[in-house]
Formats: C-alpha cells, structure tokens, sequence
C-alpha cells in the first residue's frame, strides 16, 4: 500500500518537474534542457520514493512514540490514583482504631475515677483536632509527629500516671525529616497496649530516631510481661504502618519486628526528605 502510494505521488511529482522542464524549453531562454533531464527520469523517480517511504516511516515512528508516552502517562496515572487511594483506605483505619481503645480506656475510668475521665475526653478531643490538621497532609515533619505521640502519651498518663514514662532520643537532623502522618502513633499505641498495661510497676516506651545513609531510622521500644498473652502476628497498627510504608516507598522502606521476653522493638526505616 505505502509503495502505490509513494510511486503515485513519485509519479505525480516527476510528471510536474518534466512540464517545467517543457514550459522552460517553450520559452527559448536557452538551449534545450530537455534531453539533460530525460536520462535522469528514472533515477529521480526511485529517490522520490525512497524519500516518500522514509517521511511515512518517520512519521508512523512519531505516532508510535506519542502514543507509547501518552499510554505510559496514563498508566502512571492510574497507579498513583489507585495509591492513593489505597492510602486514603489505610489512613482511614487509624483513628476509628485509636478512637475505639481511648474510649475504652475512657469507660474504664468513668467509674474509678470520674475526674480522670473528664480530663482525658477533653485531652482526646484536643488531639482528634491536631490529626486532622495533621491527618490531611501527604507529609508532615518528625517534629510535628512526634507532638502528636506526646500529646497521646499524655492522654495515656492521665490513665496510668507514673507507671507510664517515656525516654526519647532523637536526632536533631531528623526533626525536619518529613514522615507520613500518624505513622508513629499505632506503634506508640500498641507498646502502651501490650506492654505498660500487663505490667504492673509499668514501664518506660523510648523512641529512637536517627539518619542512616540517607534513610529515616525510627524504633520504638516498650518492656513486656513473660506471662502476658502472646500476640497472634503482628496486629492491626503495625500492618497499617507497615502497608503504608511500603505503598509510599516499595522496596525502600522497612518494618523489622522484634520480640524478645524483655522487650518489644520495631524498627522503620525508610527514604529521609527534609522540609
């Protein structure tokens, strides 16, 4: 079909330049130029449909290229639609889940200690307003983070008093390191959960935080009773945690769990940007 073509418009242009030729030689300017283009004729037909073959050939090349990209735009779209849906999922479980164990905490003081009760509502509903402030960003700092995990701490505090403390150790680069919201606070929430509450002289939950060839480390640490319950996996915070992680990061980001009959540790680490 492109060689019909290419000889069709080949043709059509060798008939056009022979009748200029012709209209030049009527004209009698000079001698006859004629017989110089006639032996020409074929040599200028075979180049005329190459040169057509190769402009098709360029330009289906062109079209396949856009359309390569415009298909690959669109997959790319689709991927980060569908994380970020996914991620819109995984965020929404974090505060029906930390919600329903504060209001269970909150129930069990109403009848002990009414007084601690109304404190830790009031402590609760001003930290339900800084993670939505917080909740609907793609990135917050560790800064802002870790203002979050102090503000749940002290609602817990309220609950157990000196059986909870609470050691830090944070590098003073990572600060402005970005996080994903809420990323901490399930960890934080399960060492006070399994940890401080089996234990009855209570215990001290550190957290860590240092730069790691160009990764964020965080490890959050909590004491655990020999007799306590074991877990079954790894439970619903950690694989929140853990889910996000990689659907943000892929293979970049790690979640190592490690648990000994002294302590519970789990370690992130994944990519370090800065504000």
């Amino acid at each position: 079909m492109f060689i019909v073509a290419a000889c069709i418009a080949a043709g059509l242009e060798l008939a056009l330049g022979y009748g200029w030729v012709q209209l030049i030689d009527s004209l009698k300017i000079a001698s006859s130029i004629a017989p110089m283009y006639e032996p020409w004729i074929a040599g200028i037909f075979s180049l005329l449909v190459l040169i057509f073959l190769l402009i098709a050939a360029t330009h289906y090349v062109i079209i396949s290229f856009e359309q390569s990209r415009e298909t690959e735009l669109q997959t790319f779209e689709l991927k980060v639609l569908a994380q970020d849906a996914e991620l819109r999922a995984l965020r929404a479980q974090i505060d029906p889940h930390f919600l329903f164990n504060s209001l269970n905490s909150i129930s069990a003081l109403t009848a002990s200690d009414p007084a601690k009760a109304r404190t830790m509502t009031l402590l609760l509903a001003d930290f339900f307003r800084k993670s939505l402030e917080f909740g609907g960003k793609k990135n917050i700092s560790l800064e802002n983070e870790l203002s979050l995990v102090s503000d749940f701490l002290t609602i817990e505090q309220v609950r157990f008093g000196s059986r909870l403390k609470v050691e830090q150790d944070i590098q003073e680069e990572c600060k402005k390191a970005l996080v994903p919201p809420l990323i901490l606070q399930p960890l934080i929430e399960n060492a006070v959960r399994h940890g401080i509450a089996h234990l009855v002289e209570g215990g001290t939950v550190r957290i860590h935080c240092e730069g790691r060839g160009g990764k964020l480390c965080l490890q959050v640490d909590n004491p655990v009773d020999v007799d306590r319950p074991k877990r079954k996996g790894t439970g619903v915070g950690v694989r929140n945690v853990r889910s996000r992680l990689e659907t943000l990061y892929g293979n970049e980001a790690r979640v190592d769990v490690e648990e000994t009959n002294e302590y519970y540790r789990i370690k992130l680490s994944f990519p370090k940007h800065r504000v």
